[in-house]
């Protein structure tokens, strides 16, 4: 124990700012308890996409890239620009991992496979790196099969996109003459994080047997499934070629650059004692990632990890001071792996504590989720007394959001209100200091406004910040971004931020604050 100031950090995942309309379920929560602390505690506003979160100014933010930039307390230059960049420059046509590919399936005469997500949301992959990888093989000149087997998005992407993102791959394919578009399968199957190992082994079987709903094309495919109301983060493992599954020695690219919804599948195409479901024995494979999805995998890595010196964790652990994780399972890597800037180092004093989400096929038919469970048990931890700091992500204004249920959002939000009310009166009675906040925005934009359809994805709008617990200010703080976060809370401990951090303190008069007993 220290007598340094105790701070609590709520991220309430999903959560963005933005006027209120028929489609913003924060505001039609109607949040007393928010509501009360924004106007009593220090508040303002931080953006969380685009440039400012290290994304291409286009691009909506997410929840790695918002806990990464929070943890690391600096502007995280995310994996997306970097192979973008790397387009553009012409590297990319010279990646040595891509070559390897290449050689082996022609000294092997074998076939080339790539899994990706299909999508221009820019979350976990995106359409132009999967063009960008079939002109790779078209300039190299290789004759042999290549198929691609397409993960459809309609989550961080309108729900039913699909058929758009399709025809510019299939436009290039049919320009260059490289390639086919050999199944389908929407996000829910192929990209599971939560362990639902049945909905992974549906894609498995699909990739390594062909196993799934046939079709001649993948536009008709779309449109039987969308007859059926299956939007496209469902839609059925489809084969669409037959004989496009993985064989002995055959290459494997798999083109997300997102780990977290990569890792299940992965494991079981690589992973040499996996016991989650039978397996395909399968000799010879050359598998190579984006990007490195768990340390030590067995496999190939286009684009290397870049590791982050000194995130708010390192620090606090470095100065001795006890700290606790806490989330959903469906967030569990965002207060762990992300957070500390992308490394699965647990740091001396760092306790985690993960609450298995519920097992519901989505999560408006139970929009509380596990909420109402962790704040169980983070009171428990609180009146232990023992940590200096304490991360708690609410997951379910973002997973009750993508469902594009309005009715189940305002319903997490509730929860989300009670929640945090609970924990800022437990945590603040004992001289502890919060601070609330979000990761990016979507909840409050459920209807795209132009189109009047339902809005599934993230959005661009800012995040709120507050802070209370620190005295008795509660006056409008400058406008940040996320990489202020970890500044400000070694502000409230103080701690110096140290040079790595280009963050800044958004408190006024930075340290300058009326301290309370508790706080000396």
């Amino acid at each position: 124990m220290t007598n340094r100031k105790k701070v609590l950090l709520i991220i309430m995942d999903g959560l963005g700012a933005a006027p209120a309309s028929k489609g913003n379920a924060v505001v039609l929560a109607n949040p007393h308890n928010l509501s009360r602390l924004w106007s009593t505690s220090l508040h303002t506003y931080l953006l969380a996409s685009g440039e400012a979160v290290g994304l291409p100014k286009d691009v909506k933010g997410n929840s790695e890239v918002g806990h990464m930039n929070i943890g690391a307390g600096r502007v995280v230059i995310q994996t997306l620009p970097r192979i973008d960049q790397s387009i553009s420059n012409g590297n990319f046509f010279k990646n040595n991992v891509l070559l390897e590919a290449l050689h082996h399936a022609t000294t092997f005469n074998t076939r080339i496979h790539l899994l990706s997500l299909v999508s221009e949301g820019g979350v976990h992959a995106h359409t132009n790196h999967v063009i960008s990888t079939l002109e790779f093989f078209s300039k190299q000149n290789f004759q042999g099969e290549l198929f691609l087997h397409a993960f459809t998005d309609g989550r961080d992407s309108p729900m039913n996109d699909a058929k758009r993102n399709l025809d510019r791959v299939q436009e290039y394919i049919s320009q260059s003459g490289i390639g086919r578009i050999a199944t389908l399968c929407g996000r829910s199957w192929a990209m599971d994080r939560n362990h639902k190992w049945e909905r992974t082994k549906k894609a498995y079987d699909l990739l390594t047997q062909n196993i799934g709903e046939q079709c001649d094309t993948y536009q008709n495919c779309l449109l039987r499934s969308y007859q059926r109301n299956i939007s496209d983060e469902f839609i059925n493992p489809t084969v669409l070629t037959k004989g496009s599954e993985i064989r002995d020695g055959d290459v494997v690219l798999f083109l997300n650059f997102r780990p977290d919804r990569a890792l299940q599948l992965t494991r079981s195409l690589i992973e040499e004692n996996f016991d989650k479901f039978p397996k395909v024995n399968l000799n010879n494979i050359f598998f190579a990632s984006m990007v490195e999805y768990r340390k030590n995998f067995p496999n190939k890595v286009l684009f290397p990890k870049q590791y982050i010196d000194l995130p708010l964790g390192n620090i606090l652990s470095t100065y001795g001071l006890r700290q606790l994780r806490i989330s959903e399972s469906e967030k569990f890597p965002h207060v762990t792996y992300f957070f500390n800037g992308g490394t699965s180092v647990k740091y001396t004093g760092e306790d985690r504590v993960l609450i298995q989400s519920p097992s519901v096929p989505t999560y408006d038919l139970q929009p509380e989720m596990s909420a109402l469970k962790m704040t169980e048990v983070v009171v428990r931890r609180i009146n232990e007394n023992i940590y200096d700091f304490i991360l708690i992500n609410f997951a379910n204004p973002d997973m009750v959001a993508h469902s594009g249920n309005i009715e189940a959002t305002i319903k997490a939000i509730a929860t989300v209100d009670y929640c945090v009310n609970k924990l800022v009166k437990e945590f603040t009675i004992r001289g502890g200091a919060v601070v609330i906040t979000s990761d990016h925005g979507n909840a409050e934009e459920l209807i795209n406004l132009d189109t009047n359809e339902i809005d599934t994805e993230h959005s661009y709008n800012p995040v709120p910040l507050m802070i209370t617990g620190i005295g008795s200010l509660h006056t409008k703080l400058k406008y940040g971004a996320l990489k202020d976060i970890s500044p400000t809370i070694l502000d409230i401990m103080g701690i110096p931020k140290p040079n790595e951090m280009g963050g800044n303190s958004l408190l006024p008069l930075s340290n300058s604050f009326e301290y309370t007993s508790s706080n000396i």
